[in-house]
This record gives C-alpha cells, structure tokens and sequence, in this order.
C-alpha cells in the first residue's frame, strides 16, 4: 500500500541462539497450521460417515475459527499493554503445540464418534490462537524484519502442508481418519521437543533493540488509521476467500463425481495454497510497494472462474480459478499484515499480529458458514457466486481506503 525506502534490520548470524528459536517458531506455526488443515481434505470422509450437508461441512470448517477468535479475544482482552518477553512467548508456543496433540488425539476418537471431531476442532482451533502472537514475536526477534510477517506466511504454508498432505496420505492409508492425525501428532512431539531443548539451552543476551527503535516503533510511517483499517479489511478479504475454497470446493467436486479419489477433491485447493504461496515469495521484498486493488483483481476474478467452473463442472477451469484466486490471496494476506504491523517491536508484533489474525479469521468464519447456508438453499456454485459479488464490494472499499501511495522513512539512528 506505500512505497517504502527501507533499510532491512540486521539478522543475528547463522547459529545463534536466538535465531534458531525464531527458525523453529516459524516450523512450529507451520506445523500447528498444518493439522488445523488436515480434516479439510478428509471432508468428504466425513460427509460419508455423519451425513454433513453443505452448511454442516462450513461450520466444521468454521469450528476452529470459532474457537480461534474467542481465545484470541480473550488473550487480548488480558495482556498488558507491555511488549511480551521472549520467555512468555517460548512458553505460549509450547502450550500451543501440546493442544495441537491434544486436537490430534481428540481427531483420531472423531473417525468414530462425531462429538470428538468437533471437540477437536476447537481444541486445534485455540492452539492455533496461542500459536499466532508467540510465533510473531519470537520470530521477529530471532530472524529480524524478513520475519515481519511471518503469520501470513506461516499460515499458507501450515495450510498447504495440510491440505495436500492430509489429501495425498487420506489416498495411501488405509484408516486415513486416524492415521493422519497419528503421523501428525508425531510431527508436533518432535517440534515441541527441539523448542524446549532450545528454550532451556545457554545463550547470550537478547539482541540489543535495533537502530531507530523508540517505544515500539522502528519506522516512522505516514500510515493513518484508515491505511490499517485498509490492511484489515484486506486480510480479511483474502482469508475469507481461502476458506471457502478449502470448506467447500473438495465436498462439491466429490458430490458432482462420487468415484473422485480424495486426492483429486483437494487438488484445486492444493492449486490455491500453491500458488498464494508463490506469491508470497514473488512479491517478497517488494510486499509493501504492491497496491490493494493489484492484489484484490485476481482474487475476486479468480472466485468468478470457480463460481463458473462449479456451474459448468469444468475441472480444468476450476484449477485455473484457484491458481489464479490464490496468487493474489497469498500476498493480499501479508501486505494486510505488513501494513498493520509495519515498524512495530517484536512485542508490539506479537499483540498486533494477534488482532490481525482474530478479524481476518473471525470474518473467515462468518463468512464460510453464511456462504454454506446458502449453498444449502441455492447449491454451492450460486453461493459462490454471490460471495464473488459481496467481495468485489469489499475490493472496492479497500481501493478507496488504501488511497494513493504513502512515503515510509526510517527513523534516525539512535
């Protein structure tokens, strides 16, 4: 949203301490993300086993989400106004990780029983909440500003791991319902068990605060509040498109072609998350010179041509849709990020890291269940449509909000 001239802050060298426990928060959001994503390719499993319509496909989806914000609206609600320490946030994460075990136990006894899947999605869904500010922060503070925003990221690649590796292991395993969360509850152990190894290692002093670093802020940035509601309103722009491809595309496609393998239902949500992925590493850098409306063409056309392809039945178009839709998504997603967090502290990062993610999330929600309400009543292809509508209104508002370019200046050294 802005043209920045920015120095990058200087990254602890290879090996310190700090910055191998910034890498392994990175790989533990990835890996609370990725068994949060994991029962969506396995959707049609369970729309086979309980019965789910398209409503009660979203609103499993929608569970974690549920979960997510309240515990994020709790933690915000409590914290201090102070920057969190790095112990705090070390800690955080590991309670994050032992209830994504917990999600994973309560995932296996779901294969049987539906009141343990949705116990377990709400379990994953407050790890995920716990897992966000804590990774935001300890990342921040051990790899520096290519770190900034690490969540967005974070939860692209958590969501692709999931998805298409709970679809390609849902397609091998013989019991992929409980086998799944087995192989992923292993994962989780040997994450968790590195990041208290590191925690409780010996290390040198934190990094003293970078140059220009006053009260939080290490840029002095002429972003106005209605910049960051901009940011806002994108991330939850982006998410929201996310989470109807991924709640509802697999269980429409193996609906239209029942003899479709699980493989095949998620390849176009693969498709998605691949290619907001590549976007993400495409714009990089340059994350903060790309406008709001550059990002929002793709993801609204790209939601036309699922919508189409979903009326049609065309494969093919479906597939192009996603990529399409996701290239834009994945880097909407971190330039609403960068733009909300831009310049603050690693504390700083960690608390408003955590509000981004609450009301990206929480629309997120909202939005798939109202989307598979509909698809109830008018089939999901028309729902999708309408949705399609509803956030090129959004596209439109963001554009008006994000304005022309801002300047942003590095602070003098201190």
């Amino acid at each position: 949203m802005a043209h920045v001239r920015e120095r990058p802050a200087p990254v602890a060298p290879f090996g310190h301490p700090h910055q191998a426990v910034g890498a392994v928060a990175v790989a533990a959001f990835c890996t609370v993300l990725a068994g949060v994503n994991l029962p969506n390719p396995l959707v049609p499993l369970y729309v086979d086993r309980y019965g789910l319509s398209p409503l009660a496909q979203s609103t499993l989806f929608g569970l974690y989400l549920l979960a997510l914000v309240l515990t994020l609206v709790l933690i915000l609600s409590r914290s201090e106004r102070n920057a969190a320490s790095g112990e705090r946030a070390a800690a955080i994460l590991m309670t994050a990780l032992l209830l994504t075990i917990a999600a994973d136990v309560l995932m296996v006894f779901g294969a049987e029983a539906l009141p343990f899947l949705l116990a377990g999605r709400m379990v994953s869904g407050v790890g995920v909440a716990l897992a966000t500010g804590a990774s935001a922060t300890l990342a921040l503070a051990g790899l520096g500003e290519q770190a900034r925003t690490v969540v967005a990221s974070g939860a692209v690649i958590g969501s692709l791991i999931g998805n298409v590796g709970g679809g390609l292991l849902g397609s091998v395993l013989p019991t992929p319902q409980t086998l799944v969360f087995v192989a992923h509850l292993a994962l989780t152990a040997l994450v968790l068990a590195v990041l208290v190894l590191l925690s409780r290692a010996p290390r040198s002093s934190a990094p003293k605060p970078q140059a220009g670093e006053r009260g939080g802020a290490l840029w002095k940035a002429d972003y106005g509040p209605r910049h960051r509601a901009a940011g806002l309103l994108l991330g939850a722009m982006a998410w929201s498109a996310a989470g109807v491809v991924l709640a509802l595309v697999p269980g429409a496609l193996r609906s239209a072609v029942p003899s479709m393998s699980l493989l095949a239902a998620v390849f176009p949500g693969g498709a998605f998350l691949t290619a907001a992925w590549v976007g993400q590493v495409i714009c990089g850098r340059r994350l903060l010179r790309m406008r709001a409306w550059q990002l929002s063409i793709p993801v609204v056309g790209g939601m036309a041509m699922i919508a189409l392809a979903l009326e049609t039945a065309d494969l093919t178009l479906l597939v192009a849709g996603a990529i399409v839709c996701g290239s834009g998504q994945g880097p909407a997603y971190s330039l609403g990020l960068a733009t909300v967090t831009h310049g603050l502290s690693a504390g700083h990062q960690g608390r408003s890291a955590s509000v981004f993610a609450a009301i990206a999330y929480g629309t997120c929600g909202v939005v798939t269940i109202a989307t598979g309400a509909l698809a109830r009543t008018v089939g999901v292809p028309l729902a999708v449509e309408v949705l399609t509508v509803v956030l090129a209104g959004v596209a439109l508002i963001v554009a008006a909000l994000a304005g022309r370019p801002q300047p942003i200046r590095p602070l003098a050294s201190a």
